[in-house]
């Protein structure tokens, strides 16, 4: 009976100290902040385009948790935005009467955005 008990505790023992938390708890991670622009990619339609290191003065984005969005990274003047889903953006210009939609891919320290271009386009930021 001793023999049956001790083997049972074992048993029990090495699967308790088997198990693994999971320390990769998923948190939200929001995008307001201010974002560096660190690459572009301009794709000439054939696919081969890549990101290339941005040169010049450095360019930002913020995001504000109110819904503005400020700085020099994109083509023309925003003033607001809008998350529709976790990989789609509204964003609002003072130049277009309609919003345009962009691609992103969000993560805690880098932010992928992917205007509206024929080909393909990309800007890379980093968070600041």
């Amino acid at each position: 009976m001793k023999k049956g008990l001790l083997l049972l505790f074992i048993a029990i023992s090495g699967l308790f100290f088997s198990c693994k938390k999971n320390k990769d708890k998923s948190e939200a991670v929001e995008i307001y902040g201010k974002w560096k622009l660190t690459e572009t990619m301009a794709d000439p339609g054939d696919g081969s385009g890549k990101y290339i290191k941005a040169t010049g003065e450095p360019k930002y984005l913020s995001f504000s948790q109110d819904g503005k969005l400020e700085g020099d990274a994109l083509s023309f003047e925003t003033f607001r935005y809008r998350i529709l889903d976790s990989a789609r953006i509204e964003v609002l210009y003072n130049v277009y009467l309609q919003p345009q939609i962009y691609g992103y891919k969000l993560s805690s320290k880098t932010l992928e955005i992917y205007p509206p271009c024929i080909e393909g386009c990309g800007l890379r930021f980093v968070r600041q």
